[in-house]
């Protein structure tokens, strides 16, 4: 095998539950392109367990051994936000090249030092937004840029999940932010990105709180866009409804699009008529859309693909993200830019 022909060498960063349940499984299928080297985690019994379970060779709980090593060409970071930042900028000056979990950092100006960052090394920045690389996604979004439903001008997003601890993302100074971040994120980029990354001009949004100087529990945001078009947002991780609700629905002026599941609805001589392709769905399209994304992220750094989900659209959604905290702060609309 020739020196251009050896698989990537990854170091993963962080193995908590979205590492080993959707990042090392996909790692581990792309074994004649890229392999994990080296995990960190500076949680020792974690780190080893993790090891051992999945055979990944080597297990350090410093993250600066990972930027030492000259033979680590990329860094997959699964870390809590804190350390995105910081970790993604130290790792993009080493040379290596970044794939960074969502949100990309607890604000936007720590996503902007990462992007700056990243712009100066020379290097990717790739943010996890991993349901860009869903196929029903993907499918929906081709239908909308087409026009097949017309002029698009409202989006309905949100994920509103039931009551459950989320340990350290409860926790302001390690994330950042609730419910908004964890999952409002998600939800807001998958809307933006189906619109076809369209600027937002304004932002209301109101948030709910179970204590005063907790994290947000529930969200709910408006958002103008430039063009006219708005979308509506709401998130929760807390509410007390019997099972877990995530949904996107676009309208336009002949027709319209759902997931999940998938739906495209479109105006033809006068009636509106289901036109959703006959597509076999996957068994575990959460899976799916990250072995999808980590094939992408190789497919960058090997092949020069341009970036689907790069650092500066997790950037873009990181200065909504403030918005929506500014708006709630001051109860008045924000205006961006």
């Amino acid at each position: 095998m020739s020196v251009a022909q050896k698989p990537l060498q990854i170091g993963l960063i962080g193995l908590g539950s979205v590492a080993q349940v959707a990042h090392i499984p996909a790692w581990t299928r792309l074994k004649s392109e890229a392999q994990l080297a080296v995990a960190c985690d500076e949680d020792k019994a974690r780190l080893h367990a993790v090891t051992r379970r999945f055979g990944i060779p080597q297990a350090v709980t410093d993250f600066e051994d990972v930027l030492r090593d000259d033979s680590i060409d990329a860094v997959d970071i699964c870390a809590p936000n804190h350390l995105h930042a910081p970790m993604a900028i130290a790792a993009l000056r080493s040379g290596k090249d970044v794939l960074c979990e969502r949100p990309l950092a607890r604000n936007s100006r720590e996503a902007e030092s990462m992007v700056k960052a990243a712009e100066k090394a020379g290097r990717i920045l790739m943010c996890a937004m991993n349901n860009r690389f869903r196929s029903d996604a993907q499918i929906l979004r081709t239908f909308i840029r087409k026009r097949e439903i017309g002029d698009l001008f409202y989006i309905k997003t949100g994920w509103l999940r039931r009551g459950t601890t989320f340990g350290w993302k409860a926790e302001r100074a390690i994330s950042g932010g609730g419910a908004v971040l964890d999952l409002g994120v998600q939800m807001l980029d998958l809307a933006l990105w189906m619109a076809g990354d369209r600027e937002v001009a304004t932002v209301s949004a109101q948030v709910h709180r179970r204590h005063p100087d907790a994290v947000e529990d529930a969200a709910v945001a408006f958002l103008k866009l430039k063009d006219g078009s708005v979308v509506m947002l709401e998130v929760s991780w807390s509410l007390n409804i019997e099972r877990d609700i995530a949904y996107l629905h676009a309208f336009g002026t002949r027709g319209a699009g759902v997931l999940s599941p998938l739906r495209m609805l479109k105006e033809m001589h006068g009636s509106l008529v289901n036109v959703t392709p006959a597509i076999e769905a996957p068994r575990n399209g959460y899976k799916q859309s990250y072995d999808r994304e980590i094939e992408h992220f190789v497919a960058c750094i090997r092949r020069g693909e341009t970036q689907v989900s790069p650092g500066e659209d997790g950037l873009a959604i990181m200065r909504i993200a403030d918005a929506i905290y500014a708006s709630a702060k001051s109860g008045r609309e924000v205006a961006l830019g």
